[in-house]
């Protein structure tokens, strides 16, 4: 096999579909395509130097025999495209992208003439993949590196806390009136809190506020893991819409058992449908409880489940909640408790409460709208994921 093949189409012994035969006449004389038996990919798979773009496997038996390597291939080459075509169950579809496959080739091209823009489209999403995977690694890599010195250091802090920063979105998300933004203040320079969000579809957003326990650079390296596990849950979401909620958070805390972090995590997940008007969340143990504002009321999100990291067996139940076309979701780390006045929690709840039903929701001087920062600084990480919708928008 070439170290230079890009696509390596694996064929089986059962006959070739329309797909298949289209597939075949569409890559075979490509220079960049290897076409392989099962046998051959299995022999030199782990050898090559380099990560293929693309593993095109035909249904049935060359799937069945592909499918107990997938776990093992994507934790070598984790932006492989992983492609099925021909006929396929209802089991052997599921088993597929429950073990990393991406999608399956659309019967519809079969009727297409000429060289499809269906597999340029599937190098592109390698190519976007593999620079990722790139910049993660070296900020893993910087991570790692400065927890050795991390406690005398102040350099390196600095670059931790850089590193985190590339981590998480720079910029705010617009999506069909929809405005998704953080803001973090760590109480030390690295913080144990994590945000993510991205939209999965044209309607489609997901988002995650994540709080690890305890402080410090066993936290950071945590939030690295978490930023790992939903940037794949994002392309496995996108890939497949049946993938709820309560799947992906059981996969989150998997990774986390199976890690052995000393740490446990609170966690907020969900995704919004702008085109049913539907939130669908589910959260592990987070405190304070997010607040949700439509219709001139505030409505706190109580459902909760046990943190992450500490029960590896544990399934994780989704809400699905009615959405006006306008509301307000303020999701917040329990660092913001600890900077709003009082003793009592359930004053400290009643101010949350009256604050997410008065305020705009915009990110930008929220929390300095909800409480005042002191000289001192932070008694935790306090952060805050706002995710505002407005009418008035073209459809």
């Amino acid at each position: 096999m070439s170290d230079n093949a890009n696509i390596y189409l694996v064929c089986g012994e059962d006959p070739l579909c329309p797909v298949g035969d289209w597939v075949h006449r569409q890559l075979h004389e490509n220079p960049r395509v290897k076409v392989v038996s099962v046998d051959a990919l299995m022999r030199s798979f782990n050898e090559l130097p380099l990560s293929p773009a693309i593993l095109l496997i035909q249904a049935g038996d060359a799937l069945t025999q592909c499918l107990p390597q997938f776990a093992r291939w994507m934790q070598r080459w984790p932006s492989l495209q992983m492609l099925l075509f021909g006929p396929v169950s209802a089991s052997d579809l599921e088993a597929f992208y429950g073990q990393g496959g991406c999608d399956l080739v659309p019967a519809a091209l079969s009727n297409t003439d000429g060289l499809s823009s269906y597999w340029q489209a599937k190098l592109d999403t390698f190519e976007r993949q593999a620079k990722v995977g790139r910049q993660k690694k070296q900020a893993t890599r910087k991570l790692q590196a400065m927890a050795a010195s991390l406690l005398a250091v102040e350099e390196d802090q600095a670059l931790g806390a850089s590193v985190q920063k590339m981590l998480m979105p720079e910029v705010a998300l617009n999506l069909k009136g929809l405005t998704v933004a953080h803001d973090i203040r760590p109480s030390l320079m690295l913080t144990g809190d994590f945000i993510q969000y991205s939209s999965i579809r044209a309607h489609e957003v997901l988002f995650c506020l994540a709080d690890v326990s305890g402080h410090g650079t066993g936290s950071a390296l945590v939030t690295v893991l978490l930023n790992e596990q939903v940037e794949r849950l994002v392309l496995m979401a996108a890939a497949d819409s049946s993938l709820s909620v309560g799947r992906m958070m059981a996969q989150i805390n998997e990774a986390l058992c199976e890690a052995v972090f000393d740490h446990h995590v609170t966690c907020v997940l969900g995704i919004i449908d702008l085109r049913n008007n539907q939130l669908r969340y589910c959260s592990a143990g987070h405190f304070p409880h997010p607040l949700l504002v439509q219709n001139g009321a505030v409505q706190v999100l109580e459902a909760g489940e046990l943190p992450l990291g500490l029960l590896k067996s544990k399934e994780y139940d989704a809400v699905q909640l009615a959405l006006a076309p306008e509301f307000k979701l303020l999701i917040m780390s329990d660092g913001v408790l600890q900077g709003l006045r009082g003793e009592a929690l359930a004053e400290k709840e009643a101010t949350l409460k009256a604050f997410a039903l008065g305020d705009s929701g915009e990110v930008e001087g929220l929390l300095e709208r909800l409480f005042e920062v002191s000289d001192d600084g932070l008694a935790d990480d306090a952060s805050v994921l706002s995710l505002v919708r407005k009418v008035g928008y073209d459809r």
